[in-house]
């Protein structure tokens, strides 16, 4: 796993072993992959989907036109580990009781062919729109159904009802197979929720609020990890005018402020399993949106990270794998484009520019003999 702050310790040592005085330069941590799609997601084999589009290598499928697409607008929103893509927009050369083929409907894929997903027995006269918003690595999946209910998939095709609410979103599945997701809960406000073991929890705001009702509808959960971690946001004013991303170790129990990049406003977007944590915030007293990375209690804008001739402004980090690469938006000369951040240089060139400089600053101890 990269670690921003381990690497920058080590720079430090490889600056002062070759004798150099100047300072480090934190913008070469990360090397910048423009992608000519907005991306949804990445692996931890730096696969990344987003859009009609799988990218890997540097190679773009456009899953519109593999085998079963049926001529359909689709859209990816996951891939696991093990390459299974999922997503929605598939339509379904099918019919129910009211419907002569069935649109906006999930799907799976192994990046070849694209296939339907199994269609659960609430779609048997009509089937409301469905999106595929997650998948882990045994193939479970999170379905959002018609944004009112989030549905667990076992690979066998039965459903599990996880989340039920309205303006549902967000959905994700680690995996121990819990599920996460945010919706309006009796009209009250907005609230991340978690279920675990088949109980749903409300998700505590990160600070005691102005009032009772914020401590339990004033989060949203936007992702969880292996560990039972989930991120999001949650604010403590009446006047929503305070908003920040928040980490919950404990879903149960009040979560941790992360923070912002000055500003009154930010968002926690994805974790990974080392508790690396991406997201956007808005900077000092500006209306500017930064992407940022949180690691060890602090707090980074990732255009602080990047060689800042590249022509880049990162905007908002979306996702990070278990290897620290990192996707998101961002402005290349002026225009919205995806982009993929990895950690450079490699661990282990890290280590071997390390050895150089040691071997420089031993030298120079034995010139001082």
């Amino acid at each position: 796993m990269f670690s921003v702050k381990k690497l920058s310790i080590a720079t430090a040592g490889i600056a002062i072993g070759l004798g150099s005085i100047a300072p480090v330069n934190a913008a070469s941590l990360y090397a910048i992959t423009g992608l000519d799609f907005l991306p949804s997601d990445i692996n931890d084999s730096a696969q990344v989907v987003g859009q009609q589009y799988l990218w890997q290598n540097g190679n773009v499928t456009n899953l519109n036109t593999l085998q079963g697409a049926n001529n359909s607008d689709l859209f990816a929103t996951s891939i696991n580990n093990k390459g299974a893509i999922v997503g929605g927009g598939l339509t379904i050369n099918e019919s129910t009781l009211y419907q002569e083929t069935i649109p906006d409907q999930a799907f799976i894929s192994d990046g070849l062919t694209i296939s339907g997903l199994p269609r659960d027995q609430i779609c048997s006269d009509f089937c409301s729109p469905n999106t595929a918003e997650d998948i882990n690595d045994s193939g479970t999946i999170a379905l959002n159904y018609d944004s009112r209910v989030g549905l667990v998939q076992q690979s066998d095709g039965s459903t599990i009802e996880a989340i039920f609410t309205r303006s549902l979103s967000n959905i994700a599945i680690n995996n121990q197979d819990q599920v996460i997701g945010t919706g309006i809960y009796s009209g009250i406000g907005i609230k991340g929720t978690t279920n675990n073991s088949g109980e749903n929890f409300l998700i505590p705001a990160s600070t005691e609020p102005e009032d009772p009702l914020l401590y339990l509808y004033g989060t949203t959960a936007s992702d969880i990890n292996d560990s039972g971690n989930i991120v999001g946001s949650s604010s403590n004013s009446l006047s929503n005018d305070v908003e920040f991303a928040t980490l919950w170790e404990d879903p149960t129990q009040i979560g941790v402020s992360l923070g912002s990049l000055g500003g009154n406003f930010s968002k926690a977007l994805g974790v990974n399993n080392s508790q690396q944590i991406v997201g956007d915030s808005t900077l000092s007293g500006e209306s500017t949106q930064h992407a940022f990375l949180w690691e060890d209690g602090e707090i980074l804008d990732l255009n602080s990270l990047v060689d800042p001739s590249v022509g880049w402004e990162l905007t908002s980090a979306l996702e990070i794998n278990n290897n620290g690469d990192i996707i998101g938006v961002g402005l290349y000369n002026g225009v919205q484009r995806g982009f993929i951040a990895t950690a450079v240089p490699e661990p282990s060139s890290v280590l071997g520019v390390l050895g150089l400089g040691l071997f420089g600053l031993s030298n120079w101890r034995k010139r001082k003999k």
